[in-house]
């Protein structure tokens, strides 16, 4: 027995030990594997931290890619017939107009015949025109029904349409920038003639968003062909020579209100500098006693830049064209497409308006493409005009004044404010002209022109009617009150702020006369940056008071070219100082009280 007994307590305890050694061994292989996990882990971290330096050096590139994918449209893909086809249509109009309307071809010789020649009938063209359209209006011409009627009154929308067009070439003198904005609102009439002549049985959006492509790729070569001319040829670059020479030839009248010393006589209206040949090339000469900032008698002329630049404005509006045809495709445009346009738009605008501030043709600049941006848009209604039922456009105007109405129903009512200090007297002539109507239709003088049906005892129209009852919609106090606070505004800010601005800053230029450049650059490091700080006080009376007092204080020890220079450092830091105590210093600082950003 105890034998047997040794023997079970021996087998015991080696069973209890293979127990343990294969307990030992899966411990092993369970640190083991850990091991190799914990290094698979490190390796593909690693491998991970490899390749994250690709990856954000593709996503800079991409970031880069997109960006300037933005001032691109989305193309419609379309057979090479069909493109071909309709680049060629497209591209007649601008070919037309820079043959006959700009400096790259008969522009000036075109011009001065008609604008010049017979220009002094312009008043009495528009005159007429006015009154034609005036008498149309009174005797309701669009609710004409008979086909006599109609026919007429076509025959009258054509006359109305040539005289505006020779209206437009007879005040090209006046008006250089007239013809381009012609351009912009018949061209989209021409791209719809092609549609109705040969793609019928097209939708009319499907149509319009195939004209993104050949109208993208007709501003390109417009661009790109101005800009070979204008370095072919020094000629035909523009500078200070080329603008004496064209504001010659176009009849612009010199200005010497500031510059009386600058007639060639007492009395004369002729320069006293002229523009002669030499050695092939034209050159400026400045007699004795003519001194050269004479040239700035032509500064308001904007008749030879705008035959000079016409192409690039021709090409702007073909661009303007092509990316709001994207908008119109059938699956419709997304919003960031809407804002890349308008980005882009504004930046080509604030391009254009640097350079010719550069170039000293700044002058009417602005009013030239500001008219430029309108017309642009009035042609994209027409295409807005075309591709919608009368219902689809009442629908989407709806939408659209239900999303302001949601987004900014708080503040109609200033925007209405401003309606009504701005155009107050327009509406009231529009209320005279709508009880006139509706007198003659009353009286019975003109067959075609009969009052509708519950209009009997009103003294307006039915639209007019339906206009004053949402006025009288209108929380009129509230209205009137921000109507006044606009009038008060403008007062402060355009009156009183600018003029005692002005004075402060003369009376400062007189008090200082006599101090040294460092006591006058003192008292104008304060004076500017409280200037600066107050949000209704103009920057540029500072400038100008640095731009005088500096250089007249510091010239002699300086000079002319250095004082310059130090006028320009002062107000550049005075203004970035300004800036950043106006973020840092005061925004920051403000931006923890509750109410103060509740109120911003």
């Amino acid at each position: 027995g105890y034998l047997q007994n040794d023997s079970l307590s021996n087998s015991t305890r080696d069973l209890q030990a293979d127990s343990n050694n294969d307990n030992n061994n899966n411990q092993n292989a369970t640190i083991d594997d850990d091991e190799q996990e914990e290094v698979e882990d490190r390796e593909d971290t690693f491998e991970d931290e490899e390749d994250s330096v690709e990856p954000s050096s593709k996503n800079i590139c991409v970031r880069l890619f997109s960006a300037l994918l933005c001032i691109f449209p989305k193309v419609e893909p379309l057979p090479w017939g069909t493109f071909a086809i309709l680049t060629i249509w497209s591209a007649i109009p601008p070919a037309c107009f820079i043959l006959f309307f700009t400096q790259m071809g008969f522009g000036e010789q075109i011009y001065y015949n008609i604008a010049i020649e017979m220009g002094h009938h312009a008043y009495a063209l528009a005159l007429g025109l006015a009154v034609f359209i005036f008498a149309l209006y009174m005797l309701d011409g669009d609710e004409w029904t008979s086909h006599c009627a109609n026919i007429f009154l076509d025959f009258c929308i054509l006359a109305i349409v040539c005289g505006f067009v020779l209206l437009v070439l007879l005040i090209a003198d006046r008006f250089p920038y007239g013809m381009v904005c012609l351009f912009a609102v018949f061209h989209p009439l021409w791209l719809l003639a092609l549609k109705l002549m040969c793609y019928g049985e097209k939708d009319t959006r499907t149509f319009v968003s195939w004209l993104s492509g050949p109208l993208f790729f007709i501003s390109i070569v417009i661009g790109v062909t101005w800009t070979a001319w204008v370095f072919s040829d020094p000629d035909n670059q523009w500078n200070i020579v080329a603008r004496m020479v064209a504001a010659e030839r176009t009849g612009c009248v010199p200005n010497y209100e500031n510059y009386p010393e600058c007639r060639k006589e007492p009395g004369s209206e002729e320069t006293c500098f002229y523009v002669e040949k030499s050695e092939g090339k034209e050159v400026l000469i400045f007699p004795e006693g003519c001194d050269q900032s004479c040239t700035n008698v032509y500064n308001d002329c904007l008749n030879g830049f705008i035959l000079w630049v016409g192409p690039v404005l021709i090409s702007m509006t073909t661009f303007f064209l092509s990316f709001f045809c994207t908008f119109l495709r059938t699956e419709g445009a997304r919003e960031k497409d809407v804002l890349n346009l308008g980005a882009v738009w504004i930046f080509i605008l604030f391009a254009i308006w640097v350079t010719t501030s550069l170039a000293g043709t700044a002058a009417g600049v602005t009013a030239a493409l500001a008219a430029l941006t309108l017309a642009s848009f009035v042609a994209s209604a027409m295409f807005v005009a075309v591709s919608f039922s009368k219902e689809e456009r009442s629908k989407n105007a709806a939408a659209v004044f239900e999303r302001v109405r949601e987004k900014y129903g708080k503040h109609l009512d200033v925007a209405r404010g401003l309606f009504v200090v701005t155009c107050a007297p327009i509406v009231l002539l529009y209320f005279g002209f709508s009880m006139t109507n509706q007198f003659i239709r009353r009286i019975g003088i003109f067959p075609c022109s009969s009052q509708p049906p519950g209009e009997e005892g009103d003294i307006f129209t039915t639209r007019t009617r339906k206009q004053v009852n949402v006025m009288k919609s209108w929380d009129r106090a509230k209205v009137y009150t921000n109507a006044i606070y606009w009038g008060i505004a403008f007062m402060i800010l355009q009156v009183l702020v600018a003029n005692l601005t002005v004075v402060f800053l003369s009376w400062m230029i007189e008090k200082m006369a006599g101090f040294g450049l460092a006591a006058v650059t003192a008292i104008m490091c304060g004076v500017g940056v409280m200037m600066f700080l107050l949000p209704p006080v103009p920057g540029v009376p500072v400038y100008l008071t640095l731009g005088i007092v500096l250089p007249a204080q510091g010239h002699e020890t300086l000079g002319w070219a250095g004082s310059i220079l130090y006028a320009t450092g002062v107000g550049l830091v005075l203004k970035l100082f300004s800036s950043a105590l106006q973020q840092k210093g005061i925004g920051q600082n403000l931006s923890h009280y509750v109410k103060v950003r509740q109120f911003v």
